[in-house]
């Protein structure tokens, strides 16, 4: 008994001391509009992994908090998830709340951080000016003696600005020596009112001589050009003489051997006669390891000489900007590796002449398909924001997600025009966590946007306009998504409010091809629009959750396509739900754009689809009405409203005495009634009424 009673007590000894489960852990990560949430829990926390992380937002101490969609489930032990349409610049708390319907350490578990979204950026007026010229020397750098580039960047400090003064610099491979700093970046701009071009081509006049069979030759000052241009468009690069002198792609080229450069023109023309352009740098800026450098106002083109050619070239290096700048006919715009944190691309213009150029040729030249902005890999930096650009006539717009996986990518592409494209809008193919795709617009494409695959996750895809996909393609290739990949499974990926419209002839609006996998494709309030059907699905062994989309098509007795099912053609909203149980709220009826034909992809005032959605939250909180509308964009009352106005004012009146005002206002296409607000310029209170009969004068 006595050896029994001590190992009772023994064990009550025991137990008191086992270690309690660890907290989960948080970590916030903001941009400017968005916020990245990531939660850690426990290795053994949740073994049947069927926890929910809800998440709930609010201006930092103030009011309540606002839920947001939840967290995604990327890893056992791992939530990712990201806040949307938050202010820059300010501070929020942030409360993630687990729960587990089988009990245990999660249920009811509660964490809190606080963060601050990033604030815009401004460019402070510099401390000194560096005034460039294409001819510059010396190092005086000033208004009346400009230098050269390479002489203002060995001078330039933190806080100050190099000037290009217009004109056409012949230069490239420049390095930055030092870095900005918060509040004090190294501005290089162009002079304001002037077009300053940094161009990578040779300037000299090249010595052709004829081969036979449309071939000329010339030897060129640098090897390997991957920029040729006859006449303002780019020859296709041919991989051998033999396909040139061929023209196996039946297309104008090229063959670069060393410096020996061949070409073959339309019409086997002469190039002797053409305006030739080829290309003799590889790069314009690299800026290694390099911070707070602002390029701003310049015009690129040219560039793409040698492996792997680029434009401007960030190397782990951080907080940089490239604004309001040009990039023309160059191999890539602005290329991204390493730990390059937090760099912005904003309001620039990428564009190339390459969008008809053989796709079964660039897809096995492959170079060719960087587009305007590319992240390489390996690329462990975050937080990088493109935005308010125009990416057109390339094969790919641009390509944001690296190969290899980070903690996440807190990549924002937001409110970016892309059109007439080779191959894809954009691409965001590789390791992609808290990758938020919103408020652009894709039309003239084979595909809109490319998920395939989209590794970790998540990935959301928000109010987008894609319209006049299949470009270029054979028969039903093109998508508004494109989610085939025979590489790794796609994580999370979230498809709310895009409007998408095929418009080319045979071509379904969402297309699910083989192969790919992904752990789970949910869309909430798509407009699926196709000319083919709007959804044709062969990947049918991937989950799926459709719901309060609208789907329709312009062929006849037609609407989705089902591979496996005893009937594949589901041919109206009643048989896809009822032999897939997929689209249970969803609609089939003609969207009602106010002009589709012209581009314009909001929904007039009579569509059929405004108040028909589903509220998300964290998504589309702000909507007007009695619900939220289907499709990209929420309709809020008539646009493009004009009011024309006419007042009756006295020119002379007694002081003291009541005098009589008129006004009369006519309206087009406007919601409301007019309001009115007068100002009598004597000091005395407005009057917001049409017609004010007895107003004071206090002045005469």
């Amino acid at each position: 008994m006595r050896s029994r009673l001590r190992h009772a007590i023994l064990l009550l000894v025991v137990l008191p001391g086992v270690a309690a489960a660890a907290p989960p852990g948080i970590e916030l990560y903001g941009t400017f509009q968005s916020m990245g949430v990531m939660v850690t829990i426990g290795a053994g926390d949740d073994p049947d992994q069927d926890a929910v992380a809800a998440v709930g937002v609010r201006p930092h101490g103030s009011g309540a908090f606002q839920a947001g969609l939840p967290l995604a489930r990327v890893a056992s032990s791992r939530f990712v998830g990201s806040l949307f349409w938050l202010q820059p610049g300010t501070s929020y708390d942030v409360r993630v709340t687990l729960s587990d319907p089988d009990g245990g350490p999660l249920q009811g578990a509660v964490v809190d951080a606080t963060a601050s979204t990033r604030a815009e950026i401004t460019i402070p007026t510099a401390t000194r000016s560096l005034v460039v010229s294409p001819t510059g020397t010396g190092s005086a750098c000033s208004s009346a003696a400009p230098c050269g580039i390479a002489g203002a960047l060995e001078q330039v400090q933190a806080g100050e600005e190099i000037v290009l003064r217009g004109g056409v610099y012949y230069e490239g491979s420049f390095t930055l020596p030092r870095s900005g700093s918060a509040g004090a970046p190294i501005v290089i701009r162009g002079a304001t009112g002037e077009t300053a071009i940094l161009d990578g081509a040779d300037p000299g006049t090249l010595a052709w001589v004829a081969q036979g069979g449309g071939i000329f030759s010339a030897t060129t000052s640098t090897p390997d050009a991957h920029v040729v241009i006859a006449n303002g468009r780019r020859l296709f690069p041919y991989q051998s003489l033999a396909e040139l002198q061929s023209l196996r792609w039946a297309v104008p080229g090229f063959f670069a051997s060393g410096t020996a450069l061949s070409v073959r023109l339309a019409g086997d023309a002469d190039p002797s006669g053409a305006s030739m352009v080829v290309s003799r740098f590889p790069i314009a800026f690299e800026v290694d390891s390099q911070s707070f450098i602002y390029f701003s106002n310049l015009t690129f083109r040219h560039y793409g000489q040698g492996e792997y050619p680029k434009t401007i070239y960030f190397i782990e290096s951080s907080d940089n900007l490239v604004q309001g700048c040009t990039f023309a006919s160059t191999d890539l715009g602005v290329g991204l590796k390493y730990g390059s944190h937090r760099n912005v691309i904003q309001d620039n213009e990428f564009f190339d002449t390459i969008a008809d150029f053989p796709w079964d040729g660039v897809k096995e030249v492959g170079f060719l398909e960087d587009g305007g902005v590319y992240v390489y890999t390996p690329m462990e930096g975050r937080g990088t924001v493109i935005r308010r650009n125009q990416f057109h006539d390339d094969f790919d717009a641009l390509h944001v997600c690296p190969e290899d996986q980070g903690p996440t990518n807190e990549t924002d592409v937001y409110e970016n025009t892309m059109f007439r494209m080779g191959d894809d809008g954009m691409e965001t193919d590789g390791e992609c966590s808290n990758v938020r795709i919103w408020g652009n617009t894709v039309h003239d494409v084979l595909m809109g946007i490319s998920l395939a695959p989209v590794q970790t996750g998540p990935v959301y895809a928000l109010r987008n306009v894609i319209y006049g996909i299949g470009r270029h393609g054979t028969e039903g290739v093109g998508s508004g998504f494109k989610l085939n990949s025979g590489y790794d499974q796609s994580g999370p990926i979230y498809l709310f409010h895009n409007t998408v419209d095929a418009v080319t002839a045979d071509n379904s609006a969402l297309t699910l091809f083989e192969p790919g996998s992904w752990k789970s494709l949910v869309a909430r309030n798509n407009i699926w629009s196709g000319t083919r059907f709007a959804l044709e699905h062969y990947n049918t062994t991937q989950p799926l959750d459709l719901d309060y989309d609208d789907l329709v098509t312009s062929q006849a007795n037609e609407l989705a396509w089902w591979q496996g099912l005893p009937e594949t053609h589901l041919r109206t909203l009643a048989a896809l739900q009822g032999a897939t149980g997929q689209e249970l709220h969803g609609l089939s009826v003609a969207p009602g754009f106010r002009s589709a034909s012209g581009g314009d992809y909001a929904l007039a005032a009579s569509s059929p689809l405004i108040d028909k959605g589903v509220r998300i939250a964290g998504v589309n909180d702000d909507f007007a009405g009695a619900a939220p509308d289907i499709g990209a964009r929420e309709y809020r009352g008539a646009t493009g409203c004009s009011v024309a106005c006419s007042a009756t004012v006295p020119t002379a009146a007694q002081a003291t005495a009541t005098v009589a005002f008129q006004a009369t206002a006519t309206t087009s296409s406007c919601t409301g009634s007019p309001s009115w607000d007068w100002d009598f310029g004597d000091g005395s209170s407005h009057v917001a009424t049409g017609d004010p009969t007895t107003i004071p004068v206090l002045v005469p």
